[in-house]
C-alpha cells in the first residue's frame, strides 16, 4: 500500500509545467487540448484579457548585431534596445519602398549602420518625423526587429513602435502579465497553415481606417524566440479590433502558409 501511495505522490508532484495533468501536444499531433496552442476548440479572434501590463524586457542589442544585412535571429519580431553614439543619415534611403522612403539610417562612430523603419507602426506622417533630420545625434533606439523585403533581398530593420523609441524614456511600467511561454512554443514548433491559440503581451501595433491592423506580441519574460507578428487584412471576415500596446491578449489565428512567423486573421 505504501508503495502505491509513493507512486501516486511522484505522479502528482512530478508534473512541473503541465496543464491540467497533461503536457501540451506537439505540433505534429492532432489531439485537441482545451485552451491550448495546437488545435484550439475556439474560433479565430482576439480576446483582451487585461490592459496596461508592463512590456517584456527589451533585448539589449549592439549596432553590429542589427546591421542591415543581418538575417533573422532569435530576437526577430521582438522588442530590442540599443545604446549608441550615432548620427542620422537620410540619403541614400535606408528603407526604400517603391518611390518613397520608409525610414532613415543611424551610423555610429565605428561606421556601423542600423536601418530604422518609421512606417511599420508609426504610419506615413508621424508627429515626430522632424526628429530624424539629417545629421541629428542619436543616443539610443528601441523598437521591433523585423525583416523586410528590399527588392530581391531582405533588409534587417529596427521598426520604431512609438515616437519615444527614438531617444525617449523607457516605457512606463504596469503590473506584470501572467507567466507564459506559449509564443516560444509556437515559434519553436512552427507549422504553416494551422489554427493556433496563444497568449502574449502586445509590444507594438498599427491600424488603419479600413479595419486592417497588425501587431507584435511576446511572452512576458522576453526570452529569445518568443515574439510573433499578427495581421488582419481589410478583406478579413473575422470580427476583431486592434488591441493596445500593453494589452495581455489571447489570439486564435492561422499560421502563415509561407513559413514566415506570421499569424493571420
Amino acid at each position: 500500500m505504501r508503495n502505491w501511495a509513493a507512486l501516486l505522490l511522484m505522479v502528482t508532484a512530478g508534473c512541473t509545467g503541465c496543464s491540467g495533468g497533461e503536457t501540451p501536444p506537439s505540433p505534429e499531433e492532432d489531439a485537441v487540448r482545451d485552451g491550448g496552442i495546437w488545435s484550439p476548440d475556439r474560433g479565430a479572434g482576439i480576446e483582451v484579457l487585461a490592459a496596461g501590463r508592463s512590456l517584456p524586457p527589451a533585448h539589449l542589442a549592439s549596432a553590429a548585431e542589427l546591421r542591415p544585412d543581418a538575417g533573422p535571429g532569435p530576437f526577430s519580431d521582438m522588442r530590442i534596445h540599443v545604446d549608441l553614439s550615432g548620427t542620422v543619415r537620410t540619403v541614400p534611403c535606408a528603407v526604400p519602398s517603391g518611390s518613397y522612403c520608409d525610414g532613415f539610417a543611424v551610423v555610429d562612430l565605428s561606421g556601423a549602420t542600423i536601418a530604422v523603419d518609421t512606417y511599420a507602426y508609426l504610419g506615413a506622417k508621424p508627429a515626430c518625423r522632424s526628429r530624424w533630420a539629417e545629421g541629428t545625434r542619436v543616443a539610443s533606439l528601441s523598437g521591433v526587429w523585423q525583416q523586410r523585403a528590399a527588392g530581391a533581398s531582405t533588409l534587417s530593420v529596427l521598426a520604431l513602435s512609438s515616437c519615444d523609441d527614438l531617444d525617449g524614456p523607457a516605457p512606463a511600467g504596469g503590473s506584470a502579465a501572467p507567466s507564459s511561454d506559449e509564443v516560444h512554443q509556437l515559434v519553436g514548433g512552427w507549422v504553416p497553415g494551422r489554427l493556433v491559440s496563444v497568449h502574449g503581451v502586445v509590444v507594438a501595433r498599427w491600424k488603419s481606417s479600413s479595419g486592417a491592423f497588425g501587431l507584435a506580441m511576446q511572452d512576458p519574460d522576453g526570452a529569445a524566440s518568443s515574439g510573433v507578428r499578427l495581421v488582419r487584412s481589410r478583406t478579413s471576415t473575422i470580427p476583431a479590433r486592434a488591441p493596445e500596446v500593453g494589452d495581455w491578449i489571447r489570439v486564435t489565428a492561422r499560421t502563415a502558409r509561407d513559413g514566415e512567423h506570421l499569424l493571420e486573421l
